[in-house]
């Protein structure tokens, strides 16, 4: 029976798989190969890598640390969880793995908004020019021209700090959470914000730009496109075993990362304490 059973290869899997293995405990990484950072073309805010570096290079990197250190990593996907025996029981294709704990670190999937398919937010992502993150990457836009996507209960906090990055930002304002309240608007005013309040029926992109078009025609191109219209956590193996979690999949953590299932832990972004 394994120590831990690590389920997600993205950082924070591999970074648990390695503190793990150097503390002498064993354990094995199952890894569905969807991890977020792969999709990120280059990061400039990791410290150690000024020249910046890819997520996929980051990965290769983090993977072969992990090896360095014998931890297994498989290609797979976890189907179900069960609590057995004082531990867990692991069900991969059609077969079973045990392990005495779990630590989950499956992340997050982005929500879409209308106008592309998923594969050309993908490509349009690795291109750079749709990006997903302004705390990680909104310094790379400075003063460029900045269409923010996103609903109006969270629009004007995400307006606010891009604003500081750029003066050239406008909002489209994504269907579905009602309308912004008369005090956002003035404060958008206020940040001289341009609001775009019609739904989008296209995005396109060229090598340098990312343009968005309108029901009434009109088309408005951008640099960057943020598509902040929320994200879910992939946190159904561990609400199925009864683990508490909030409206967006978020599982609740306390100070060692365990849910409130004994012997499940989480990391990674869709954790909160």
């Amino acid at each position: 029976m394994l120590d831990c059973l690590i389920v997600g290869g993205g950082p924070a899997g591999l970074t648990a798989a390695l503190y793990l293995a150097r503390f002498g405990r064993s354990c094995t990484v199952i890894d569905a190969g969807d991890s977020r950072a792969a999709r990120i073309p280059v990061s400039h805010n990791l410290p150690g890598f000024p020249e910046g570096i890819s997520g996929e290079a980051l990965l290769l990197r983090l993977r072969r640390q992990a090896a360095h250190v014998g931890v297994p990593i498989e290609q797979a996907t976890v189907d179900a969880l069960a609590i057995d025996r004082g531990g867990f029981i692991a069900t991969i294709d059609e077969e079973h793995r045990r392990a005495t704990s779990v630590l989950l670190a499956t992340g997050v999937a982005d929500r879409l908004p209308s106008g592309a398919a998923p594969s050309r937010w993908h490509a349009m992502t690795l291109d750079g020019l749709v990006r997903w993150c302004p705390i990680c990457d909104a310094y790379e836009v400075r003063d460029r021209r900045v269409g923010l996507i996103a609903p109006a209960g969270s629009a004007l906090g995400h307006a606010a700090f891009l604003r500081t990055y750029t003066r050239d930002l406008t909002l489209i304002l994504a269907p579905g959470d009602g309308a912004l309240t008369a005090t956002d608007r003035h404060r958008l005013q206020a940040l001289d914000v341009l609001v775009i309040e019609q739904p989008i029926a296209a995005v396109r992109n060229t090598p340098y730009a990312i343009l968005v078009q309108f029901p009434d025609g009109a088309v408005v191109d951008f640099d960057t496109l943020y598509p902040l219209v929320g994200c879910t956590g992939r946190s159904h193996l561990a609400t199925a075993l009864g683990a508490l979690c909030d409206a967006q999949g978020e599982l609740f953590v306390d100070a060692h990362q365990s849910t409130s299932v004994a012997g499940l832990y989480a990391a990674g972004i869709w954790s909160r304490p």
